[in-house]
C-alpha cells in the first residue's frame, strides 16, 4: 500500500491520507487507533498489531465540532474533534488522547461522551517535566497504557515485540533527518512541502511499509543546491495547511530546522534497542525538545530557539501561531521580545485549520522577507 510510493503521490496522501487508510485496514483486517499530537508512545499501539494515525485535522467545514467547543477554542483541537465527529469517525476502533493542556483535558471526555462503542483512552503527560517525580509518571502511563490495551484487544505486547516496533520507528526517524539533511544543504533537491508531506505521512500510516519507500526516494535523489534561497528556522506546534508550504516554496526559504511536534521534535523520538523497552520509551520522553503546553522552564522555548538559529545559521524565525492556542498565546509576547532583543528577525505566521484564503500570509510574508533582504527589521 504504502511501500512504492514517489515524492508526487507523498504529497497527494499527506493531503488526504484516510482513503489509502480504510484501504489498508480492509487490507490488513487491523484495526486503526487515532491519537492527537503530544507525545503519545505509538510504538506501543504499534506493538500489539494496531496501526496507530496521528489526527491533524480536517480541512473541511466545521459541523458539529462547534455545539462541542466554542468558537476561541483552539483550532487545531477543534479540528480534530471535526474529523472524527463528521468525517473519519468510523475509521478509527479507538483512540489514545494525550492531556497536555486545559482544552485537550476537556476533550478527552467529550470523545469518551461521543464514541461509547469505542476504546478511548488517555495518556496523561506530566506537564512539569523537571519534577523528580515526571520520569515515574511517564513510565507508569507507559505501562498502564500497555495494560489497556492488552483488555482491549486480548493480547499482549511482549518485550519482544515492543523492541520490534521501536526498530521500525527509529528506522522511520532515521530515513527522514537523513532527508532533512539533505534538503538543508541541497534546498533544490527537496522542496519544503515534500519534505514535510514525508513527515506528516509517516505519523499516519504504516511505517515498515512507508520507510521502503522513504529508502527508494532518498537513493533516488539528485543533490541540487539551488540559488536565492534564504535560511529559516520554524518554531511552533504544527505548520498547516500544506499550502503554506508553497508559499515558503514560492519565497525561496528553505527551512533549515524546527522545533514542531510534526517535525524534529518527533525526529527526536529514537529510543534505545537496549535494556528494558519501557525505560528507553520513558527516558527518549525527556530527550525531546520544547513543547508549548509543557514548561519545565519558562526560557526554554527561547534558548532552544535562538540555539537553533545559530546552529544552523539562518536568516530568520517564522513563528507559527496556531488561532486561539492559548499555550501558544502564553509563549509567543515573552518569545518575540527576547528574540528581537537578540537582534533575532522573527515574523509570526497567523494560521487555522479551515483558513479560506492564504493571500494574507502570502502579502505578509511577502513583506517581511522583502524587508529582510533590504536590511535588518
Amino acid at each position: 500500500m504504502w511501500e512504492s510510493l514517489n515524492l508526487k503521490d507523498v504529497v497527494a496522501l499527506a493531503r488526504d491520507p484516510y482513503p489509502s487508510i480504510r484501504q489498508w485496514a480492509r487490507d490488513t483486517g487491523k484495526k486503526v487507533v487515532g491519537s492527537t499530537i503530544a507525545d503519545v508512545p505509538e510504538e506501543v499501539i504499534y506493538a500489539f498489531d494496531l496501526l496507530p494515525v496521528t489526527i491533524l485535522g480536517t480541512h473541511k467545514p466545521l459541523k458539529k465540532a462547534p455545539s462541542h467547543l466554542p468558537d476561541n477554542a483552539c483550532s487545531l483541537a477543534r479540528s480534530n474533534l471535526e474529523l472524527a465527529l463528521s468525517y473519519e469517525g468510523d475509521l478509527f476502533s479507538g483512540f489514545v488522547l494525550p492531556q497536555v493542556c486545559d482544552t485537550t483535558q476537556h476533550l478527552s471526555d467529550i470523545w469518551r461522551i461521543n464514541f461509547p462503542g469505542k476504546y478511548v483512552e488517555s495518556f496523561l503527560a506530566p506537564r512539569q517535566a523537571d519534577r523528580p517525580s515526571a520520569r515515574y509518571w511517564v513510565k507508569e502511563e507507559i505501562e498502564r497504557l500497555i495494560s489497556s490495551l492488552g483488555k482491549w484487544t486480548g493480547k499482549t505486547a511482549s518485550n519482544e515485540a515492543l523492541n520490534a516496533s521501536i526498530a521500525i520507528h527509529n528506522e522511520n526517524k532515521r530515513l527522514l533527518d537523513e532527508l532533512y539533511e539533505i534538503k538543508r544543504n541541497f534546498p533544490g533537491t527537496l522542496t519544503n512541502k515534500q519534505f514535510f508531506a514525508m513527515m506528516k505521512l509517516s505519523m499516519q500510516v504504516d511505517k515498515a511499509e512507508f520507510n521502503k519507500s522513504l529508502k527508494t526516494i532518498k537513493d533516488g535523489l539528485k543533490a541540487k543546491k539551488g540559488k536565492g534561497y534564504t535560511d529559516v528556522i520554524l518554531v511552533g506546534i504544527t505548520c498547516d495547511p500544506p499550502e503554506i508550504f508553497d508559499i515558503f516554496d514560492e519565497l525561496k526559504l528553505n527551512i533549515v530546522g524546527d522545533t514542531l511536534v510534526d517535525g524534529t521534535r518527533y525526529l527526536e523520538g529514537i529510543a534505545s534497542l537496549n535494556g528494558n523497552p519501557v525505560d528507553a520509551l520513558a527516558d527518549r520522553h525527556f530527550k525531546r525538545g520544547f513543547f508549548s503546553p509543557i514548561h519545565d522552564d519558562v526560557f526554554k522555548n527561547f534558548e532552544e530557539t535562538r540555539k537553533l538559529y545559530k546552529e544552523k545559521k539562518a536568516k530568520a524565525v517564522i513563528f507559527v501561531h496556531i488561532e486561539f492556542c492559548e499555550s501558544q498565546e502564553y509563549d509567543l509576547p515573552d518569545l518575540k521580545a527576547m528574540i528581537k532583543n537578540e537582534g533575532i528577525p522573527i515574523h509570526v505566521l497567523d494560521t487555522e485549520y479551515q483558513t479560506t484564503s492564504l493571500s494574507g500570509v502570502l502579502t505578509r510574508a511577502q513583506a517581511f522577507f522583502e524587508s529582510l533582504k533590504g536590511g535588518s527589521l
